[in-house]
């Protein structure tokens, strides 16, 4: 029963023939027909090391040879000490059973290899390009030759997610290709270094490409170049009978930072692009490494602060046009750090969200905000507060939850509370996001978009939540000539019931601009600069007495 058992399970012919040679053996020993017994014994053992060895199995090798090894001792203890026969059969069995440890995946991993020999691994389509060790090679042999001026340049192509999700990863690979291919074409110049071969662009991995540019002959070739590169980056792909268009940044370093040090200068130009992602191309200057210094420093800092003693917040009025009114009060988040003195949000907002300190100090400013409001009401004093919620934590149902919470604790009333979030939060909302910007304006929450005018395009969004403020970016009200812009932007907002707020009005000149655009607010130093929220009940009754 045991070998048609392993006969029904094994499906490699030799295998089989081994069970059959031993079923052959059993039978043999059973009728006693020592004559065939001494040739199948022969044909079995030679078969058991034939398929050892071919199997390349050492647990099979070792069952085989101690069950052949038990079988010819009992058999010869049959012959000359005439031990019972059943022992023989038993040892039999034994070896017919040592096919069972056979394991069958080496002898597939052989086919595998077989097959992999025959048939080429598909190699990636950016393996012709040079890699950071030939860069690397290639800069020093550069270098060392005679005293050069030079700069290496990083390009990063962004976009390639949505083109690995939509269209698949191969084709992913083959737009990268494609963009490789277009900016081997424009390096094909004496200036940028060769790297051998007649190549001159190195892949350094993922999206990240380089090159080395000398600086002897045009001081600004390197930033002739990136254009170019960026310029062809832009013009649409056609990849899998799709147009696509991808997008890509750059970053610079002169060779001559740091002695010339290649790994330093790679990690330069790194530090570039990733401080300042929101330019598309960045040049590398040492006050990057002190920034990231100082950013290390504060993160350590950050991880024992106490927002209650370290944290402060000021406040800047926002002005009506019609009436010169204060509309309310922006409160403004400060650290009153112990080494660099008070730091606006903006030197320390990303900190706060890299040590996940982001819905912590969010609730820490409404709840302060809450008693802000309580606190001038009891002076008689009705005046909105807003305050800065810097990302998405605000869109969830435990912010909802808080905000429940310190409305019945202290008794706000519908409009009491504004929230400004960045443009950028709003235009990346989901039917989620949406609804809990809903649900906050239920709950008598206004809404503020800061920051608009970055892009025309992005205005199509906006009419379709409940916004009661827009802020204008501050480079707008600063630029006369965008006048036709913003007033196109005030015009749309006007219509949709949105009142429009012009930041960083400073002088006299700019209050008149932004109230011929017909904006609803002002905001800026021409009115006053941010001020402790310590002293507000006080500028306030001043300002009631002085426009009252």
């Amino acid at each position: 029963m045991s070998m048609i058992c392993a006969l029904c399970v094994v499906k490699q012919p030799w295998l089989r023939l081994s069970y059959i040679a031993n079923a052959f053996v059993a039978l043999a020993l059973l009728s006693f027909h020592f004559s065939y017994l001494e040739l199948l014994l022969a044909v079995m053992i030679a078969l058991h090391l034939w398929q050892t060895f071919k199997q390349n199995n050492w647990t099979m090798l070792g069952i085989s040879f101690c069950a052949a090894l038990i079988f010819t001792i009992c058999f010869a203890a049959h012959l000359l000490l005439a031990i019972p026969s059943h022992w023989v059969v038993l040892a039999t069995l034994v070896l017919a059973s040592s096919g069972y440890f056979v394991e069958d995946e080496p002898v597939v991993s052989n086919h595998l290899d077989e097959a992999s020999r025959e048939e080429p691994i598909a190699l990636s389509p950016l393996s012709d390009l040079p890699d950071r060790s030939k860069l690397k090679q290639a800069y020093y042999g550069w270098r060392q030759a005679s005293e050069h001026n030079g700069a290496l340049v990083i390009i990063r192509l962004d976009g390639f997610a949505t083109v690995n999700q939509h269209i698949g990863r191969d084709f992913g690979d083959l737009l990268l290709a494609q963009s490789a291919a277009r900016t081997k074409q424009l390096l094909a110049i004496e200036e940028v270094i060769s790297l051998g071969e007649q190549q001159k662009l190195a892949h350094l991995g993922g999206l990240n490409f380089a090159f080395i540019c000398s600086l002897d002959t045009q001081k600004h070739l390197h930033e002739q170049l990136i254009s170019q590169i960026l310029g062809a980056t832009l013009k649409p792909f056609n990849v899998a009978n799709c147009t696509i268009e991808v997008t890509a940044r750059a970053s610079y370093v002169n060779c001559d930072e740091q002695e010339s040090s290649f790994d330093n200068l790679i990690s330069y130009a790194y530090l570039a692009l990733d401080s300042q992602p929101e330019k598309q191309v960045v040049a590398f200057h040492q006050q990057m490494m002190i920034e990231q210094l100082e950013q290390q420093a504060r993160l350590s800092e950050l991880a024992n602060i106490d927002f209650s003693s370290e944290l402060e917040l000021y406040f800047q009025p926002i002005i009506r046009n019609h009436d010169e009114d204060i509309e309310f009060l922006e409160l403004l988040l400060r650290w009153q750090h112990p080494k660099q003195g008070i730091l606006s949000a903006n030197r320390f907002i990303n900190d706060i969200r890299i040590a996940g300190l982001a819905y912590p100090l969010a609730e820490f400013v409404v709840e302060r905000a809450a008693e802000l409001v309580m606190a001038l009401r009891m002076e008689g004093i009705k005046m909105p507060l807003s305050i800065n919620v810097f990302g998405p934590e605000m869109l969830n149902e435990e912010f909802i939850a808080f905000i429940d919470q310190v409305f019945l604790e202290h008794q706000l009333l519908p409009g009491d509370l504004i929230i400004e979030c960045p443009l950028e939060v709003f235009m990346n909302l989901d039917d989620q996001g949406k609804a809990m910007v809903a649900r906050l304006n239920s709950k008598g929450v206004k809404m503020c978009v800061d920051g608009l005018g970055d892009s025309p395009i992005w205005l199509a969004k906006l009419p379709n939540l409940a916004v009661e403020y827009v802020k204008v970016a501050p480079s707008l009200t600063a630029d006369f000539s965008q006048r036709s812009l913003i007033a196109g932007m005030v015009d749309m907002h006007n219509q949709q019931n949105s009142k429009v707020i012009c930041e960083g009005v400073e002088t006299q000149e700019q209050l008149k601009f932004v109230k011929n655009l017909n904006a609803f607010a002002a905001q800026g130093y021409y009115f006053s600069h941010p001020l402790s929220s310590v002293g507000m009940i006080s500028w306030l009754k001043q300002w009631q007495i002085e426009h009252g």
